[in-house]
Parts: structure tokens; sequence; C-alpha cells
């Protein structure tokens, strides 16, 4: 079962890193730093190969958003 997981790790990651997604909007430089200000207060605990994890960080590129990211393998 645990190649069965390393396996599956390696498959996401490359994957994730091979499709990036680009952002889908643009923002004012002042709105931006309004909007990371606020999200500074946040962070994201997340496993790196975790398929839900990895949803959430690709919408956070494509919505511009800048979330501290706390690694809970660790």
């Amino acid at each position: 079962m645990k190649w069965v997981r390393a396996v599956l790790r390696v498959l996401i990651l490359s994957l994730d890193r091979l499709f990036v997604p680009k952002p889908v909007l643009s923002r004012e430089p002042a709105a931006q730093a309004a909007i990371d200000s606020k999200l500074s207060e946040w962070s994201l605990y997340q496993l790196e190969a975790c398929p839900f994890c990895v949803k959430v960080r690709r919408q956070m590129k494509r919505l511009l958003l800048t979330i501290p990211i706390k690694d809970v393998g660790r």
C-alpha cells in the first residue's frame, strides 16, 4: 500500500507542476494589496500531495490570492 501512495504522490505533484494554472483576472495594485493584507491573517494547513489541497492551491493561483501555507506533514 505504501508504494501505491508513493506513486500517486509523484503523479499528483508532477501533474501539478506540469500544468500551472493561469490567473483568470487582474487587479489594480492597491486592490491586490488590500486583499493580501486581509488574507495575511489566514493560513492554509495542507498536505503537499493531497488532491484537495492541490485544488485549493491551484484556485488560489487562478484568483491571485496570497495565503500563507503551512505543511501539516512536517
